[in-house]
């Protein structure tokens, strides 16, 4: 948030190369503050995330989703249904958000049991 595009684009090419280095037969589980919102909305994005986000989606939200599409990822923590203090990675002047995710590869989604932040949504 607040990035130049330029910057922003820079963060995804070399985000997306080191996503690429993982072997597809090795487990892929990435733990980032990515500034995104998913959101609940689902639509085209099924097997990326669940509908069970935080929010609204936001353009960078967009990017995430199009991002873990495009590398057969899920957003494990839209793939549980968690009460909204789980969710909440982030508060400023009131605002609430989910920003921090947890994408890994799609297939192994059935094997999350458990997938949030700390008990006061911090």
């Amino acid at each position: 948030m607040g990035c130049q595009e330029q910057e922003k684009e820079l963060f995804r090419q070399e985000f997306e190369s080191d996503i690429r280095t993982v072997k597809e037969e090795e487990k892929l589980i990435i733990g980032a503050v990515m500034n995104g919102r998913v959101g609940k909305r689902r639509d085209g994005y099924e097997e990326v995330q669940r509908g069970h986000g935080f929010g609204i989606r936001n353009e960078d939200g967009d990017y995430l989703l199009e991002m873990a599409q495009s590398f057969e990822l899920a957003c494990m923590n839209t793939w549980l249904q968690m009460f909204d203090m789980y969710l909440i990675t982030f508060e400023n002047g009131g605002v609430q958000s989910q920003i921090d995710y947890i994408p890994g590869r799609g297939g192994d989604k059935s094997n999350v049991t458990n997938c949030k932040v700390g008990g006061d949504g911090f």
